[in-house]
């Protein structure tokens, strides 16, 4: 999809439980204007496209109806407002993927597609100065290591790599496990605040971010 310099415009992404911050697509309206809403959030690359015809995403289908019947979306012609099933919604965005009209652009984004675990928690932090630390340099890891070995997160233990029901225990953990376990649950798509990804990786895989020195 090319763009131009002329005749920008920008969708901006409404914030709802299941969006991951405030983002914008900028592109020239004639593109938007050929493109199906489903090719233009593949072409932003931030989200997924959940599937409609399986049930690999139904865990995350019914945490978009719960938040669909607690009020994070207007009612929406063919959901029931007050007994949404998955099945609804799947139907609603199997048929929405092919709209080529951008006014219904923030309601695909949010209703169909999910946002990754980093981009999720970005947003939720950004207020408290914390973010979710992907520096390879294994001593910008040392305080979340230490945390995890002196039990500061209770529970809160990655899996191991050989076998997910198994945690690695505070004794064990080095700064390459907690590096590569926060890596490889980064893209996983975020669930809820309750979900056990979510808390490990609040705990393990965030620090607050450091201060830029303000220039003269």
């Amino acid at each position: 999809m090319g763009i131009s310099s002329s005749l920008k415009i920008a969708i901006p992404a409404i914030t709802v439980p299941a969006v991951a911050g405030f983002s914008y697509f900028s592109s020239t309206k004639e593109d938007y204007e050929q493109d199906s809403l489903k090719s233009l959030i593949e072409w932003g690359g931030r989200r997924k496209v959940l599937s409609v015809n399986s049930d690999r995403h139904d865990n995350i289908w019914d945490e978009i109806v719960k938040e669909y019947k607690n009020g994070s979306f207007l009612k929406v012609d063919g959901i029931s407002k007050d007994s949404p099933n998955k099945s609804q919604v799947k139907k609603y965005c199997k048929r929405a993927a092919n709209f080529t009209d951008v006014k219904w652009f923030n309601l695909y984004r949010s209703l169909c597609t999910r946002g990754t675990l980093i981009d999720q928690m970005n947003a939720d932090l950004s207020s408290q100065n914390k973010s979710w630390l992907t520096s390879t340099t294994e001593s910008d890891w040392n305080d979340l290591k230490t945390a995890y070995g002196d039990g500061q997160g209770k529970d809160l233990l990655i899996p191991s790599k050989e076998q997910e029901k198994i945690k690695v225990q505070r004794d064990n953990i080095t700064l390459q496990l907690l590096m590569g376990w926060c890596s490889s649950v980064s893209s996983k798509l975020y669930v809820n605040t309750e979900e056990e990804n979510y808390k490990v990786a609040k705990f393990n895989c965030t620090k607050e971010s450091v201060k830029q020195p303000k220039s003269n």
